[in-house]
Formats: C-alpha cells, structure tokens, sequence
C-alpha cells in the first residue's frame, strides 16, 4: 500500500511540475488579484488623479488607487532614448517636461522638472516596484500600460516609436516577473495592434486589449477596452452584450459621471472592469447598489 501512495505522490509531483513549467496564454477573464478578497472591478484613469487631486501618473496616485482596492490602475508609458520606459502622460501628443522622451535619456528628462508634488518622473520599474511590495499593495491591483500613440500638430510620429515601448515595457516586465500584475492597453487602429497581438500575449504571457471598436471576432486572445459613447450610445454598430456573448471580455470607459455609472453598473457582474476618473465615486455607488462589499 505505501508503495501505491508512493507512485501516485510521485505521479502528483510530477504533474505538478510539469504544469508549472509549461506557459499557458494568460486568459482574458477577471481573474482575482491578490488574496482575491476586497477587490472592485474598477480601473483609475491615471491613478484617478481627476478625484485625489495629484499629480497623473504617479507613484501618488498609484498609492491612491491601490488604497481604493481598485483592480487597476491605468498609466501612460513611453519610450526614452536610453531604452528605458517612462511612465508619463505626453504633453501636446508628444513631450515629456518638454522634451521628446524618445531623444533623451531618463535622466536628462526628470532633469528638466519634477511632478507637481515632487517626486521625479517615475519609470515603469518603479511602479513594478510598489505593485511588488505586499505591504504597499496588500490586495495585488494590477497595473494597466496605455502604449501611447505619439502625435505633433495632430500628425502621428514614427509608430515604430509606441511598438518599441509595448515591447520594451514586456522585457521590462517579464525580467521583474510582474506578468501577472501588468496588462496592456492598445490604442484604436490597427498600426500597433496588428504588430504586437500576437507577441505580447504568446510570448510574453501578458494580456492585451485594443481600443477599437470592431467586431467581435476581430479581437483573437485580446479583450475589448470601449468607449462609453462607442457601446452605450445612441447609434452604436454594437452593444455591451454582443462582445460579452461572444465570450469577448470587455471593460469600458470612460465612466465618469451620474448618468454613465448608473447605465453601466447593472453590466458589472459580466464585465472585466469598468474604467474611470472617479473609482471612489464609482465604489460607492457600486456598494450602495449591492454589487460589492
């Protein structure tokens, strides 16, 4: 008999391992983050920097949205000329404390001025950093990357730019082991998406969402991130549950107000996340409606 248990705890060891060691392609499902207890199904906008009143794409406002129990926090990331990320939301489409970050070095940009708070300009690996530290992030929010599409008089620089941030920021993460805790947001169009689908999900293991509204089979392994307007509106070529019938994941934004929040909530049980300039606003009416603790 112990030689039987014996086979069988080994049999059990080896699968085991052996699941452990092959990669599977994360699933675009809600998964919990963390302990999976006391988490919203909400995404700041930049950290809700909108409603906390710091500064954007912040090691603040990251703190703000983690305190929230958010599921993730939204940032910007760009690509500096010393093949770093920053996180940061470009000014006029393009600079970074006036610079073009993709011409500069990290330390020539946080050189040129600081946040309004004072803290540099973070990286990516900072914010890895903070989403790392169970103490700092207790419920395991995630982060979620806004490859931006940089843009001078309304004309889009180089693309080549934005692809080579998505996948500077997957060698990034997958060097700080971060996969499970970062998840990346594709511009609407098909000149960066098309590129790096494929890549960032089967290679790198992280997931992805585009932000064109399109049918539902155009999405492969990627999940839909919407605008309010582009699904909920008036003439709208398709609707929250044509994407969530689909088996689609789908999260929407922006969810701003009295009237957006009160149409989208009652979809929240099959939604990814719901995205907003105001999660604490949005948790309470979520709390207040019985659809969270």
């Amino acid at each position: 008999m112990r030689s039987v248990k014996k086979i069988l705890w080994s049999c059990a060891v080896l699968a085991v391992v052996c699941g452990c060691t092959k990669l599977e392609t994360p699933p675009n499902k809600n998964q919990p983050s963390g302990d999976g207890t006391g988490v919203y199904k909400v995404v700041a906008h930049r950290g809700g920097y909108q409603e906390c009143a710091r500064p954007d794409c912040s090691i603040s406002s990251l703190k703000y949205a983690i305190m929230l129990r958010c599921f993730a926090s939204e940032c910007d990331i760009v690509l500096t000329g010393d093949n770093d990320v920053l996180v940061a939301h470009p000014q006029s489409g393009y600079l970074v404390n006036g610079l073009e970050p993709f011409d500069h070095t990290v330390a020539e940009i946080r050189a040129a001025g600081t946040l309004a708070n004072g803290e540099p300009v973070p990286t990516l690996r900072d914010f890895i950093r903070v989403l790392q530290d169970p103490e700092l992030n207790p419920h395991g929010m995630r982060l979620w990357l806004d490859v931006k599409r940089l843009t001078k008089n309304g004309e889009e620089i180089d693309v080549n730019h934005s692809i080579n941030a998505c996948y500077r920021a997957c060698e990034i993460i997958k060097e700080m082991k971060a996969q499970s805790l970062c998840e990346f947001l594709i511009p609407t169009g098909g000149s960066i998406f098309d590129v790096v689908r494929d890549k960032v999900i089967d290679e790198y293991r992280i997931n992805l969402a585009w932000m064109t509204c399109t049918h539902p089979d155009n999405y492969g392994k990627a999940w839909a991130q919407l605008s309010y307007d582009k699904i909920f509106g008036d003439n709208t070529a398709y609707g929250p549950m044509d994407y969530i019938s689909a088996g689609v994941p789908l999260s929407v934004y922006n969810v701003d107000d009295d009237e957006t929040m009160d149409a989208v909530i009652p979809y929240y049980p099959k939604l990814k996340a719901i995205f907003t300039n105001y999660p604490s606003k949005l948790i309470q009416k979520l709390r207040a409606q019985g659809y969270a603790d």
